[in-house]
């Protein structure tokens, strides 16, 4: 059900049906989360569904005041995107599609409900979340926002930047005093979602294709990360860090490739981290310099975090 609503989200081109996608996604995450999830899995899915849910009924919202504008009762995607919109329109609007988005991906402080939602679901639900279901918000913003509201996404980009750099710069900082593995990988999250949103702001080729590419390469070390998290729970049932003193000395194999994966997820040059981080600071720097240099101060974080 979870892999359905997923394709249905990202080859949807009728709003309403992107809508009923968007949401049906929830209830087999709510499953995985509330019913194989661990100790506090009740409060982790009831958070992260009524997140969700919120953000969804506010595009909903404007889905439907577009289908309203539009005249020829459609919610065909390339109609709707000819509409001619006031900049108030577009502004409302805007942040309607945006904040549903932004609890997706999530930004900066729309992110609380993700840590939680990680520590406690099961591996698997940690990788689906990790490596598709946060992608959501991101293509969202490409699909949707850019193209429908061009002039509410010149005047709040500033914002949106401003918030995408706190959001890497917050998850960085606080990755580093996690003593649960799982939780810290959480918030790395955090973090390099905010890299997605700060290449897609600074409305530059360059930054907004690292952006694509970073999100792809999130999934891939993220995921591996709790994959290999989830390794480690089922043969010792710990979180804590503390608990895994010497592992590389204990399995080797298993120590190298933990290691290669976080390293990975640091953008160590030469890996798949790098690829999408470096473009969208290059990208960032070519606009909005200050962002861009903020920004890279959550790389050498992330170095310290992971």
């Amino acid at each position: 059900t979870l892999e359905t609503a997923v394709i249905g989200v990202f080859t949807a081109l009728d709003l309403i049906l992107y809508y009923v996608f968007f949401e049906a996604m929830l209830v087999p995450m709510y499953a995985l989360i509330g019913v194989w999830g661990g100790e506090n899995r009740r409060y982790a899915s009831i958070k992260f569904f009524l997140y969700t849910l919120v953000g969804g009924l506010l595009m909903l919202v404007a889905i439907l005041y577009l289908y309203f504008k539009a005249g020829a009762a459609t919610f065909d995607y390339e109609a709707l995107r000819g509409l001619s919109l006031t900049e108030t329109e577009q502004v409302w609007l805007f942040l309607a599609f945006f904040i549903a988005f932004a609890i997706k991906v999530p930004l900066f402080p729309f992110h609380t409900w993700l840590p939680d939602a990680h520590t406690e679901a099961p591996t698997i639900g940690s990788v689906d979340l990790a490596a598709i279901l946060l992608k959501i918000g991101g293509y969202g913003i490409i699909r949707f926002s850019l193209p429908y509201f061009p002039d509410a996404t010149q005047s709040l980009a500033p914002t949106i930047m401003a918030l995408a750099v706190v959001g890497v710069l917050y998850g960085a900082l606080v990755a580093m005093v996690q003593p649960d593995i799982k939780r810290l990988v959480a918030y790395s999250s955090v973090a390099h979602m905010g890299f997605v949103v700060l290449g897609v702001f600074a409305l530059n080729v360059q930054s907004t294709a690292g952006s694509v590419v970073q999100m792809v390469n999130h999934g891939l070390s993220t995921g591996a990360l709790f994959i290999l998290i989830g390794f480690m729970y089922e043969r010792t049932h710990s979180r804590k860090i503390a608990d895994y003193s010497g592992l590389a000395k204990a399995t080797p194999v298993f120590g190298g490739l933990f290691l290669v994966v976080a390293l990975s997820s640091l953008a160590l040059p030469g890996l798949n981290g790098f690829a999408g981080e470096f473009p969208i600071l290059l990208g960032a720097y070519q606009t909005v310099p200050w962002a861009a240099v903020a920004a890279a101060f959550g790389v050498i974080f992330a170095a310290l975090y992971l």
